[in-house]
C-alpha cells in the first residue's frame, strides 16, 4: 500500500466566507489521493451552495446534508465516519487550512513507521483575515504521550492524521455528549493506548476567532473532565490527573466569576 487512501472529515456551519479556501487547500495538496466528506450543520447561509460547487466538480468531494441543526462538532463528525473509506483519517475545519505539504509529509511518515497511530504538526494561527499571528511547533519526542499530554496538551485537530484502525479499536466515534473539546477526547483514547508522533513543520493555518481564546480554554473543562473519568486516569495517573483536574475546575470557577 503504497499510495494509501486518505479520507478527510470537514464539519462546515455558516462559514461562507472561509469555506472555499479550507476546501482550496486541500485541492491544492501534493498528495492527492484522498477523499474529502464535508458535513454541512444545517447552514443558513450559502454553504451549502458553496460544498455542492465543489462536490460537482471532484468526484474525491462528497457532501452530506443535515436537515436538523445538531449544534456540535461531535454530531457532524459523526455522520461522516461511515462513510471513510481510507486507511487514513485528517480533520480539518471549514475556516481553517493546510499548507500544500502537508498530507504528503505526513502519509511518507506513518508508511514508514508503522508503529505510529496518530501523527501531529506545527503551524500558524491566524486572524480572521489570514494574517498570522502567531506560530507553534510541537515540543515532546515520539512515544508514548499519553501522560506528557495530561500535562500539556499540545495537539491541534487540524493538523492530526491518524490510522483507521487507531479510530475502530478505541472509541470508534466522537463523543457525542462533549460539546467542545471532542477531538481532544479522542485523541487521548487513542494515545492512552498508542504510539504517537509528530513533525515540527509548520503544516497548518488555524484560524482564530474572537472568542477562540475563551473557547479552547473551555475545551479543557469541557473534555478533560469528561476524558479524565473515561480512562480512570485518577486510578492509573494520579498526580497528573490531580493536575490536570485542578487546572480544568480552576478555569470553570474563574468562569462563573467573570460572568
Amino acid at each position: 500500500m503504497s499510495n494509501p487512501l486518505v479520507s478527510i472529515i470537514m464539519p462546515a456551519y455558516n462559514t461562507e466566507k472561509y469555506i472555499t479556501d479550507s476546501i482550496n487547500s486541500i485541492l491544492e495538496q501534493t498528495y492527492d489521493n484522498w477523499e474529502l466528506i464535508i458535513v454541512d450543520d444545517c447552514s443558513t447561509d450559502f454553504t451549502k451552495d458553496i460544498i455542492k460547487k465543489f462536490e460537482f466538480e471532484d468526484k474525491r468531494i462528497k457532501g452530506i446534508y443535515l436537515e436538523k441543526n445538531g449544534g456540535m462538532p461531535s454530531l457532524a463528525k459523526n455522520n461522516a465516519i461511515p462513510f471513510v473509506n481510507g486507511s487514513f483519517i485528517a480533520f480539518l475545519d471549514s475556516d481553517d487550512l493546510w499548507l500544500k505539504e502537508k498530507l504528503e509529509c505526513q502519509v511518507n511518515f506513518l508508511m514508514k513507521n508503522p508503529d505510529i497511530m496518530l501523527c501531529y504538526t506545527g503551524g500558524y494561527w491566524i486572524n480572521k483575515n489570514g494574517y498570522i499571528i502567531h506560530k507553534f511547533l510541537p515540543k515532546y519526542e515520539n512515544g508514548y504521550l499519553f501522560k506528557k499530554m495530561l500535562f500539556k496538551y499540545e495537539i491541534n485537530n487540524q493538523s492530526v492524521l491518524i490510522r483507521k484502525e487507531a479510530l475502530d479499536n478505541t472509541i470508534k466515534f466522537f463523543n457525542s455528549k462533549i460539546i467542545i473539546g471532542e477531538d481532544y477526547n479522542l485523541f487521548m483514547h487513542i494515545l492512552a493506548k498508542y504510539k504517537c508522533s509528530n513533525l515540527k513543520r509548520y503544516l497548518i493555518k488555524y484560524r482564530i476567532h474572537d472568542n477562540a481564546i475563551t473557547k479552547s480554554k473551555k475545551r479543557v473543562s469541557d473534555g478533560v473532565l469528561v476524558t479524565l473519568k473515561e480512562l480512570n486516569v485518577f486510578r492509573e495517573y494520579p498526580l497528573y490527573a490531580i493536575i490536570t483536574y485542578l487546572k480544568a475546575i480552576r478555569f470553570k470557577f474563574l468562569k462563573k466569576r467573570w460572568k
